[in-house]
């Protein structure tokens, strides 16, 4: 299925996989016929019992899906439910999702390099993933979806690192990335002026275009391409990694993310995120999951 980011790619199919691993070796032609007797079973409804070992599985077009208390043990993974908890699986899940293509992981890599100090100490370290522009309510952006997020002003991601270096005074840096520049030169601008003890860490090179959508990216940013989008973002979580402190908006996917892929992958100790978001959903619990409460009325 054509994937808009992928739109026009030059290393791979117009597909995820232009710019990830492939999910499965798996083809249509390892697909068991119907109804064959020891290889494959025909599930009709949700409450159909099989046996795992069975290699192929056919379900009823119908959409459906098996409501489960005990979501891992059928897994045969080791401790079931006990050792997996739901953020550990999805973090699993998401890194296996984002698993880049070799090319792609060469020029992560090669951006990590020139944005990342040699003596970033994680347990030090404050990221602000701020997600604004088409996701935000009443934006002008043509051809990106409706916003969802009444964004907050960028001082009020200022107050979340304000508390978090009160509470810990030995923060040193704060990472902060942004899709919308406009956001980003300002936000660096109000850390300068307000804590000019913090060393800022940006994306080096960071396409910053303006929009989540792919599909009119060429409309909003000068000889960019949709890889240098996917490079940026990705550059940008795993710069992220590197933090133990966040301020986000979790009802953004995408900040959400990075605070989940921390919590499980990342290099501090331990994570404490703050949302200053005013809409929610179950993501973002996850996301704010194992906070720490933080004084003043946005961290109630």
């Amino acid at each position: 299925v054509m994937w808009p980011m992928a739109k026009n790619c030059a290393n791979g199919p117009e597909t995820r996989e232009c710019y990830f691993e492939p999910l499965t070796s798996c083809k249509l032609s390892d697909v068991d016929p119907m109804n064959t007797s020891n290889s494959s079973a025909f599930l009709k409804d949700s409450s159909d019992e099989y046996d795992r070992s069975i290699r192929t599985l056919h379900s009823a077009r119908k959409k459906w899906f098996r409501l489960t208390g005990q979501k891992y043990s059928w897994t045969g993974l080791g401790g079931g439910d006990l050792d997996h908890s739901t953020i550990f699986m999805l973090a699993a899940t998401l890194a296996y999702y984002l698993r880049p293509n070799p090319y792609i992981r060469e020029q992560i890599d090669k951006r990590l390099r020139q944005s990342l100090p040699a003596d970033i100490d994680p347990d030090r370290t404050i990221g602000v993933p701020i997600r604004r522009s088409d996701k935000c309510y009443g934006h002008t952006l043509e051809g990106s979806a409706r916003g969802e997020l009444d964004c907050p002003a960028l001082d009020v991601y200022l107050n979340g690192v304000k508390q978090f270096v009160d509470f810990d005074p030995l923060v040193e840096n704060v990472i902060v990335t942004s899709e919308d520049k406009a956001a980003c030169d300002e936000f660096v601008e109000l850390v300068k002026k307000e804590l000019p003890q913090l060393r800022i860490i940006l994306n080096v090179g960071d396409v910053q275009q303006g929009t989540g959508s792919g599909s009119m990216l060429e409309a909003y940013v000068d000889q960019a391409s949709n890889e240098d989008v996917v490079v940026s973002a990705l550059t940008s979580m795993h710069m992220h990694l590197r933090a133990r402190y966040f301020v986000i908006t979790s009802l953004s996917t995408w900040t959400s993310t990075i605070a989940v892929m921390a919590r499980v992958y990342g290099f501090a100790s331990e994570v404490y995120v703050h949302d200053v978001g005013r809409n929610r959903n179950l993501f973002a619990a996850l996301a704010r999951k194992g906070c720490e409460p933080l004084t003043g009325e946005r961290g109630k």
